[in-house]
């Protein structure tokens, strides 16, 4: 659970969530009245439901107390293990893990409260960027720990937004949007793996004359078509696209510079055309559904990236697979997508500085962050890992030591668009023109809302 200190706060650091407060949400929009009370009261109930085991600044004479909030069920068991670990070399320091799903609410009702916890392993995204912009976060700038990490990851995890030039979000470890696939299937098919849309297109067509599904999609779930549409993507949001779409504002739409309807229709045809060529069952099965049917044979790729491995392996064992990047026209175009999985933090003001870095240093020691990426199938950040270390990772080597990759897109979208159910829709009804003209009008509402 959290700590929290009811000591006085320095002032600014609560300028600092102030600031946060003034510019969060879509592009800087101001907060309402109605919507400051809510958070208020969000943090209020986060302080009441917190344990009084779990207040003060210490659990005892010469013991500190960290609060350490992270977002990966998935990893629970491990950062327990992390956690004995380094206070067994550090009797003086205590840290309580506290996992929390809904990672954006909660740590934004505790910025409002100026509750920021001590040391903070979240799934960095386009909010947290605000939070960093906001001038909420720790600069690592001049920490020992950025020298260390992957320059290609870490410029990806910047690009979501910081405070200046200021290193407020560190990656730990990192995660690839591509196509998991089947090797033996492809083996057995004579599949080689395809460098261009025309090969997956071939290799879709041979697997079909096979009887074999090749794809299985999961439009059961409607939250999972963001993966398959952030992995093609690249090839469509650049030159400026984001930006371009945040200087047009409410004025963009078909007429526009740049939009949804006049950038990404082309992204939407290969999108459907790939859910065409799925499983049967491909408008009801769910994630968990499809990993499942992928570890069983049921299809040769899946349409999720490497955090689908842990699964489909802890299903079948034996099973042997890879992963590609979504295609485009041309092989030497490819792009890989990638992003933090786990990036670490603190308040930019933190109150136990020096505890919570000797904490943060371990996190980042060699060993244990090689032990975590093996565990979760995930890319280390740490230059002194291979990326191929763990062989499962091996054919994302390529693309990130190569620096030829890119962060998500769907980072890029303000959170209040509720982007995946209209892409879900056009993949199930086929009118694609109707979703692009809808993600450009939500578009066009939420400028509407910013105040500059």
């Amino acid at each position: 659970m959290f700590h929290f200190d009811w000591s006085n706060h320095r002032s600014s650091r609560l300028m600092a969530a102030r600031r946060f407060e003034r510019g969060r949400g879509e592009t800087s929009m101001k907060m309402t009245k109605n919507t400051l009370v809510r958070v208020l009261a969000a943090a209020l109930t986060a302080v009441a439901l917190a344990p009084l085991s779990a207040c003060g600044g210490s659990g005892g004479a010469n013991v500190t107390t960290l609060s350490f909030f992270q977002t990966k069920p998935e990893a629970v068991e491990d950062y327990t293990r992390i956690i004995a670990d380094f206070e067994r070399l550090h009797p003086n320091i205590k840290v309580v893990q506290n996992q929390v799903s809904s990672a954006d609410t909660a740590l934004r009702a505790l910025l409002v409260k100026d509750r920021t916890p001590d040391v903070i392993a979240l799934n960095p995204n386009g909010s947290m960027g605000k939070m960093a912009k906001a001038g909420v976060f720790y600069d690592f700038s001049n920490t020992s720990i950025s020298h260390r990490i992957r320059p290609v990851m870490q410029s990806v995890i910047n690009g979501l937004g910081r405070d200046g030039q200021q290193i407020n979000i560190v990656p730990y470890a990192g995660n690839v949007c591509g196509i998991t696939y089947n090797i033996d299937l492809f083996k057995q098919h004579g599949i080689k793996v395809p460098k261009t849309w025309k090969d997956l297109e071939q290799a879709a067509a041979a697997l079909e004359a096979d009887g074999v599904a090749p794809f299985i999609g999961t439009l059961g779930d409607p939250n999972r078509v963001s993966t398959p549409f952030d992995g093609l993507a690249p090839y469509y949001d650049n030159d400026g696209f984001w930006d371009k779409m945040r200087t047009e504002g409410k004025k963009v739409g078909p007429d526009s510079p740049v939009s949804f309807q006049k950038n990404f229709k082309p992204l939407m045809e290969r999108l459907y055309w790939i859910y065409q060529h799925s499983t049967k069952d491909v408008r009801t099965m769910t994630y968990e559904d499809g990993t499942s049917a992928f570890a069983r044979g049921e299809g040769a790729m899946l349409l999720a990236g490497n955090w689908s491995m842990a699964p489909v392996l802890q299903i079948n064992p034996k099973m042997h697979i890879g992963f590609f990047p979504y295609p485009t026209d041309k092989a030497d175009k490819a792009i890989l997508v990638s992003g933090g999985d786990v990036a670490i933090t603190m308040g930019a003001h933190p109150k136990h500085e020096k505890e919570s870095m000797a904490f943060i240093n371990y996190l980042y020691s060699d060993e244990v962050q090689r032990r975590f990426v093996k565990s979760q199938q995930l890319i280390p950040s740490l230059s002194s890992i291979p990326v191929d270390e763990n062989p499962a990772m091996k054919p994302a080597k390529y693309w990130i030591d190569s620096g030829r990759i890119q962060g998500y897109a769907d980072h890029q979208i303000p959170s209040s668009i509720s982007y995946n159910p209209i892409l879900n829709k056009a993949m199930l009804d086929g009118d694609l023109d109707s979703a692009l003209t809808t993600l450009d009008k939500e578009w066009g509402k939420v400028a509407a809302r910013t105040i500059e």
